[in-house]
């Protein structure tokens, strides 16, 4: 059996580029401006064709806090896909956490067949914000085990509440959310204002501000902002390796074009095209035509 290919690197994806431009073997020089400069403009142009690709897909838990409207964005956010508030009705105390399992509070008074199924919010402590199913429930042990696995396993004297309902949150510009005449009436959220400011990643605000007679916490699917993506991030390697092709062909025009050589021209002409097929394949309902699968994303 073949062993699988290695995931690629900026290094070797800048080298290949530059290979294909007829450098046979670049030099560390070279390499490191097409890094720093010809890597990030090739960011750029992907950036302002596709801003909402499902590779750039991320989620996001808020937990929530009574009589507060205005929540950050996470670290990287570009645009909000979808959001939803998630409801309980009580708050109890984690007694022990493993992996991928969590022990309930002592007075738990809801068993297996009304738990699995659920998912689980630590509400406060160390596992804060992390979301998971129950999908085994022991009534004897009150072990719940859980899907995925815990970031942060919750440990004693966190605390945490089951999932009972949720609430699909509208998403309006923040002009609608300065209309209102009491946005500070408390009640379940509904509507979410998203606001831009200077950190390039923004803040909401949410109406109604969440009550102090439940427990919300918030789940959001956001889109990354490719221009602020680490050239070493996880994130980037599963693009080098998504988008091995364009990559090297963007490096490959952009030296070309550095050169003044008389292939840019028609190389940066590929290279766009490939941007432009990117972009659509990884933008919903654009992968395949939907009358002849019935798939839609």
């Amino acid at each position: 059996m073949c062993a699988a290919p290695a995931v690629p690197t900026a290094a070797t994806l800048v080298t290949e580029g530059l290979k294909k431009a007829g450098y046979s073997s670049p030099n560390a020089t070279l390499i490191a401006r097409a890094t720093d400069y010809f890597l990030e403009e090739i960011k750029q142009d992907i950036w302002l064709l596709g801003k909402r690709l499902k590779s750039l897909q991320a989620e996001h838990v808020e937990v929530l806090t009574p009589g507060i409207s205005r929540y950050d964005f996470p670290s990287g956010a570009s645009s909000v896909g979808t959001a939803k508030i998630l409801y309980g009705d009580e708050e109890d105390d984690v007694q022990d956490g493993a992996a991928a399992t969590v022990t309930l509070d002592a007075e738990e008074d809801e068993g297996e067949d009304e738990l699995e199924g659920k998912e689980i919010l630590i509400y406060s402590g160390t596992g804060k914000g992390e979301l998971a199913q129950i999908y085994s429930y022991d009534e004897d042990t009150l072990i719940a085990t859980v899907s995925p696995a815990w970031t942060t396993q919750p440990i004693t004297d966190d605390t945490y509440v089951i999932i009972d309902q949720y609430t699909p949150l509208e998403i309006e510009p923040v002009t609608h959310f300065n209309e209102i005449q009491a946005p500070h009436a408390p009640g379940r959220p509904a509507i979410m204002y998203p606001v831009g400011d200077e950190n390039l990643y923004g803040y909401y605000h949410l109406y109604p501000v969440p009550d102090e007679d439940h427990y919300y916490g918030l789940h959001m699917i956001y889109y990354l902002n490719l221009l602020t993506l680490d050239l070493a991030s996880t994130r980037m390697t599963t693009l080098y390796q998504r988008w091995r092709n364009l990559w090297i062909q963007g490096v490959k025009a952009r030296q070309l074009e550095n050169d003044d050589d008389s292939r840019a021209s028609n190389e940066m002409a590929r290279y766009y095209n490939m941007i432009k097929d990117t972009v659509s394949l990884e933008t919903y309902g654009r992968t395949v035509k939907q009358h002849y699968t019935g798939v839609k994303a």
